[in-house]
């Protein structure tokens, strides 16, 4: 998973859950859904987190799920690539998808807007 934008837009980035022999879309609806990011993915606190029980990743049904990162999520983060993940969780089940963020040059920064 690879995610690229310019630091301080908004970001949306829609993922569909596939069970890997059928490709069919895995309809389980998990209790919880997270997209976490830190500098290294062995840093102790991320920089910012999503979940879906906070509408920071909604559920749009068939497997399908969006992800909503906001200018304020990377306004005050050096450009640059970050360490990521996707994680599900249900019951006692876990499952986990890693990934790289890369924060693009802006121009127009927060504080000129």
């Amino acid at each position: 998973m690879q995610l690229e934008f310019a630091r301080g837009d908004s970001y949306e980035r829609g993922f569909i859950l596939k069970d890997a022999t059928t490709k069919q879309p895995i309809l389980t609806e998990w209790d919880e859904v997270y997209f976490t990011v830190k500098k290294l993915s062995t840093d102790h606190d991320f920089l910012f987190q999503k979940r879906m029980t906070t509408g920071g990743i909604v559920y749009d049904g068939e497997g399908h799920y969006t992800l909503f990162i906001l200018p304020s999520d990377t306004n005050s983060m050096a450009f640059g690539e970050y360490d990521c993940d996707i994680e599900l969780k249900k019951d006692n089940y876990k499952r986990t998808f890693y990934g790289t963020l890369r924060l693009m040059k802006e121009v127009t920064h927060a504080y000129n807007e």
